[in-house]
């Protein structure tokens, strides 16, 4: 029974005009204040990749691939890249608004470029799963001069990014295709920053989030740092999940310096594993974090994340 069913059939007795509203506008009032409430509380509690369009928009394709079930769903200039669970629940991979396809929807992705209050030039990037190309547009607006690796492991995804989500490779940006954890074994370039942003359909080779589980180790930390340039940086998106403490650990314990930002509107955390041997206190953190607003005239703010560091 709706709201404004159940108000018609309330036993209240009727209000003068004199005392305000009416019964009836109460509790339509009242019906629809807790509706808004559970609204909110409910996006409050789901996951970053879910919570900004569910469910929305025209299916433009749909394919399982080795890898996972794919779909790409469009609503007016925004699409989006899912990953289909098996109960059919829709995880919002990546969005790109093609008007403006350096815009970052995801609060996630703003942070991952914590990277830049850590190791201000960025000359070379690796970005460890491609999406829709978010991060990749984001850097050929913002910092052209750089040059991007993304690596990607499904080929669908690549076909998928250049299609429908407007990636093109150029002399800075390279897309590829291969397994991170083996790519990373071979590659002899060194990298400012290395995005960590891979995930997978969840299974017994992944935490349930997703993401490879040998692409959580100590070993491979060590392994990546390797590949770093002069205080060179690792950025993980950690999403919630009961393992996320022990992850946040594990990365504290593989480098020299750490640092944790707060995801607002969830319980997720963007880590910086950073190479430099002293730690930058919270207030040149800020600091830095005003200089890179005015470098970067963004839509976000560098200051904003800086003050969410824990």
């Amino acid at each position: 029974m709706s709201n404004c069913d159940r108000s018609e059939h309330s036993s209240n007795p009727p209000v003068t005009a004199s005392s305000g509203l009416s019964g009836r506008v109460r509790v339509m009032l009242l019906g629809t204040g807790a509706a808004l409430l559970i609204l909110i509380m409910g996006f409050a509690f789901l996951p970053r990749t879910m919570a900004w369009q569910r469910g929305g928009g025209q299916i433009e394709f749909e394919r399982k691939s080795l890898y996972s079930h794919i779909r790409v769903r469009r609503n007016g200039t925004v699409r989006s890249l899912i990953f289909v669970r098996d109960s059919g629940e829709e995880a919002y991979e990546s969005q790109v608004n093609l008007r403006s396809p350096h815009v970052l929807y995801f609060s996630y992705l703003k942070h991952m470029f914590a990277s830049y209050l850590f190791k201000q030039e960025h000359e070379r990037v690796m970005i460890v799963g491609l999406g829709g190309g978010s991060m990749v547009h984001f850097l050929q607006k913002h910092d052209p001069q750089v040059n991007v690796e993304a690596i990607e492991i499904d080929p669908l995804v690549v076909e998928l990014a250049e299609r429908y989500f407007a990636v093109r490779q150029n002399d800075k940006v390279r897309l590829v295709i291969a397994d991170a954890f083996d790519f990373l074994k071979r590659t002899r370039n060194k990298y400012d920053t290395i995005y960590m942003d891979a995930f997978l359909k969840p299974s017994a080779e992944t935490d349930s989030t997703g993401v490879p589980l040998q692409l959580r180790t100590q070993q491979f930390y060590r392994e990546i740092q390797e590949l770093l340039s002069e205080n060179g940086t690792v950025v993980f998106n950690i999403n919630p999940h009961a393992g996320l403490r022990s992850d946040i650990q594990t990365i504290q314990e593989s480098f020299p310096q750490t640092y944790v930002f707060s995801l607002p509107g969830s319980e997720g955390v963007v880590v910086v594993g950073s190479m430099q041997a002293e730690r930058i206190p919270a207030d040149e953190v800020l600091l830095r974090g005003k200089a890179l607003d005015k470098r970067f005239r963004t839509d976000f703010s560098f200051e904003g994340i800086a003050r969410r560091l824990r």
